[in-house]
């Protein structure tokens, strides 16, 4: 593939992924991956004779959104896959023919996604349309068209490594955006629930003390998330019997929230923080 098609491939997928920093991987043959954190299209554009001299030396080229992104990325999937995609209100932003008839394909969600939610997004729709679930999280390198598949098990016939060619690049959010995420938000809430019930339970038949909160913030179980601590010392204290007034007060002062912004930002993350817990632990009792 000449460069200069390689060029227009290589624009088009990062147009509709439509991001503005994008991470690239590169894999060489003996296994290390050189990474490139947070470059622009036209850093990408500009290193294009380079990547090609990688990817002639049998190194893979890989591309993904850097940081919190819009984008799910479903592997390994097959024409008849992708037709029941669309046909379901699942339209791709990006359809990537990786080898013969296997496909990459992005989906644009409308709107910039946690890393949770991100990661719970892929897996549902690799579950759906049986995708890799085994490539179905936030941060998964997709390859970038317009290099060759240096995979001994894609060779064509003839002995060549396939290209990786872009089949559709329109950038749309698909139709089904905003009922899949709500379903999605349910599917993590009542997971999330599941796996706190036997930590309630362990919770309710200890003496009746409630801990402080600092205590939470520093054990090395949550490891420096100060959001997971806010919650498990919230299902602490409402296992405990307090209000949801004596809980939301104890966040908002236990550490500078500052960095959520105004106070009724903060004041709104406290609060869901405690009913979240109160209703956990109800729903238990």
């Amino acid at each position: 593939m000449s460069s200069a098609i390689t060029l227009s491939q290589v624009r088009r997928q990062l147009a509709a992924m439509a991001s503005d920093y994008f991470d690239l991987g590169i894999l060489r043959p003996d296994g290390r991956m050189l990474l490139r954190e947070a470059w622009s299209s036209r850093q990408i554009e500009q290193a294009i004779q380079q990547l090609k001299r990688e990817n002639a030396r049998g190194a893979h080229i890989f591309l993904r959104p850097h940081g919190a992104h819009a984008l799910s990325l479903v592997d390994d999937l097959g024409v008849e896959a992708i037709a029941r995609m669309r046909d379901a209100g699942f339209q791709p932003a990006l359809v990537v023919e990786t080898s013969t008839r296997n496909f990459q394909v992005w989906l644009n969600h409308g709107r910039t996604l946690d890393r949770s939610a991100s990661s719970s997004a892929a897996k549902e729709i690799a579950k759906r349309f049986g995708g890799d679930l085994s490539s179905a999280d936030w941060r998964h390198f997709g390859r970038l068209a317009g290099f060759t598949n240096r995979k001994p098990e894609r060779l064509l016939p003839n002995g060549f490594a396939p290209f990786v060619r872009l089949r559709r690049c329109e950038g749309k959010v698909y139709d089904a955006a905003g009922t899949f995420l709500k379903e999605v938000k349910s599917l993590a809430e009542n997971a999330v629930a599941e796996r706190l019930k036997p930590i309630a339970s362990q919770l309710t038949s200890r003496e009746k003390s409630v801990w402080p909160l600092a205590e939470f913030h520093r054990n090395p179980r949550y490891d420096g998330d100060l959001h997971r601590a806010d919650m498990a010392w919230a299902l602490h204290a409402a296992s405990r019997g307090l209000s949801e007034q004596r809980i939301r007060d104890e966040i908002l002062h236990a550490r500078d929230l500052s960095k959520k912004g105004r106070i009724q930002r903060r004041l709104n993350y406290a609060e869901r923080t405690a009913i979240k817990a109160l209703r956990t632990v109800e729903s238990i009792h």
